[in-house]
């Protein structure tokens, strides 16, 4: 077994080792409205979503001078934000909006990203993406001077036709090929997957 001791390690290498551990990582691409009025979209993936309640919870870490991220300074200020799940087609513009941009930068602007009206959010959600969930903020957990947990409430799914099933009510896995996150060659060089092989076991039954 190799053993690193976490506590002794910078952020940056510490990061590295668990995020090459934690896998494969859901990636949240969270649409927020700035104060002028422009729609920003970032991707996250220290991501996962809470049930009971219907919430989901995003580790938003600063920038190295300590300052906010546009998507929690936007969510800070307007309380809303579309949190979509993009699928292989969607991969290049999920990974190029992970470029850090001035706040008035739109990254849907600049990558053609097409909008649709959300259902009770004012932040428009995007009209290819095939998962949607619109949410309120809730709270903020600090965890210290470099980073937080937000959580939201999610108030409306929206998921596209191709990906769902009438009969249970719900999305089949099978269906579409969401994107994780992997670590890739550095901190900054991600890799991604989809899905790959499903396996269904039926019901948990010890022998």
């Amino acid at each position: 077994m190799i053993t690193r001791d976490l506590r002794s390690m910078s952020r940056r290498d510490t990061y590295r080792v668990l995020s090459s551990l934690v896998v494969p990582r859901p990636i949240a691409w969270v649409a927020t409205l700035s104060a002028s009025g422009r729609v920003n979209l970032a991707p996250f993936s220290s991501f996962m979503g809470i049930f009971v309640p219907p919430a989901l919870a995003i580790n938003v870490a600063r920038r190295p001078d300590g300052s906010l991220k546009d998507t929690q300074a936007n969510l800070r200020a307007r309380q809303e934000a579309v949190v979509h799940i993009a699928d292989v087609p969607l991969l290049q513009a999920l990974h190029a909006s992970g470029e850090e941009v001035p706040p008035e930068v739109s990254e849907v602007e600049r990558l053609g990203l097409a909008l649709v009206p959300s259902q009770v959010v004012a932040v428009p959600r995007l009209a290819d993406a095939p998962v949607a969930l619109e949410c309120r903020f809730r709270q903020e957990l600090s965890l210290g001077p470099g980073a937080d947990i937000v959580f939201m409430d999610v108030l409306v799914t929206h998921a596209a036709e191709r990906i769902w099933d009438e009969a249970l009510d719900c999305a089949r896995a099978d269906r579409w090929e969401p994107i994780s996150r992997l670590v890739g060659g550095g901190v900054d060089v991600p890799n991604y997957a989809g899905l790959g092989e499903r396996f269904s076991l039926g019901k948990p039954k010890l022998p």
